[in-house]
């Protein structure tokens, strides 16, 4: 995902393999932008909301100073299983019910 045509408070899927998170744009830069995890997908701090940076092609970027998560390689957040989050360039309920619609058809086989 190119993220130059993100703008600041749009919603955006985070995906890492199998993993789904919803997040909103709050900071466009050249470099990339940064997204503010959605309550129910991240921890609520006493620093304030969790945030994760991307870099211009989606793929998170060294977070370290914005993110407080436990799943990084060097400050680039992610999952344990699946690596680090990237940006997917379908909106968060689409890509949901996608994902669900194919762990439904697999079980039912």
């Amino acid at each position: 995902m190119d993220t130059k045509t993100l703008l600041v408070g749009q919603e955006v899927c985070m995906v890492s393999g199998v993993y789904l998170k919803k997040g909103k744009v709050v900071k466009v830069t050249p470099s990339g932008v940064e997204v503010q995890l959605a309550l129910a997908e991240g921890p609520i701090r006493s620093e304030g909301n969790e945030l994760i940076r991307f870099d211009t092609n989606g793929k998170a970027c060294d977070s370290r100073d914005i993110y407080r998560g436990n799943m990084e390689w060097n400050g680039i957040p992610g999952t344990f299983e699946c690596g680090p989050w990237e940006l997917a360039d379908i909106p968060f309920e689409e890509r949901a019910a996608t994902s669900r619609r194919k762990v439904f058809v697999s079980a039912k086989q």
